[in-house]
């Protein structure tokens, strides 16, 4: 079988703000069509950043199969433009609305099989790493377990570089796309 390779680079503004991550890696599984989970941070700077959007629509444009998101993503999502970026709910809900169909993304209910598969990989992975943000690590694995477990997604799109880890610890077969923060883009 042949490794899957990618690539991506590291460009910093002025004032030492990342735009883009560089990443190599080898994996031994191919990706030919892509089936892809967004997280829930990448859904407030879609809806908080054009240049991150046109960003993102650059690499799901091709080999693209279908795009993927949970219910408690775009719930978590809507939390944070409300609590943290000063959305009302009704707006940031109309937003996240928008998002999904501009990228014609599906959204899916997570279900208890998942969820448990989530929750067996936190606590594996808790004993193995150290996390940065463990309050929230939690339902991150539920969203990736259902993602990977419901649609079989091969590409996972985050800003988490614990899920990164995670994903290799766990050996999972999904390439995950460590995306750079919007407020981290230049303007």
């Amino acid at each position: 079988m042949e490794q899957q390779e990618s690539h991506y680079s590291v460009i910093r503004n002025k004032a030492g703000k990342i735009s883009t991550y560089e990443t190599h890696e080898k994996n031994d599984f191919i990706l030919d069509d892509e089936i892809i989970g967004f997280d829930a941070n990448v859904f407030v700077d879609l809806v908080c950043s054009n240049e991150f959007k046109e960003e993102v629509k650059a690499q799901v444009l091709f080999n693209v199969l279908k795009i993927y998101t949970t219910e408690i993503a775009l719930g978590e999502a809507r939390n944070v433009l409300v609590k943290k970026r000063g959305y009302i709910q009704e707006k940031a809900t109309e937003e996240l609305i928008n998002i999904l169909g501009e990228f014609s993304i599906e959204s899916i209910s997570h279900n208890e099989q998942s969820d448990e598969l989530g929750d067996k990989w936190f606590i594996e992975i808790k004993g193995k790493m150290y996390l940065q943000k463990i309050s929230t690590f939690q339902n991150d694995c539920k969203i990736l377990s259902n993602l990977y477990n419901q649609k079989a997604i091969n590409v996972y799109f985050t800003e988490d570089k614990d899920i990164q880890q995670a994903v290799k610890i766990l050996n999972l077969k999904i390439s995950v796309k460590i995306i750079a923060e919007a407020s981290n883009i230049s303007n």
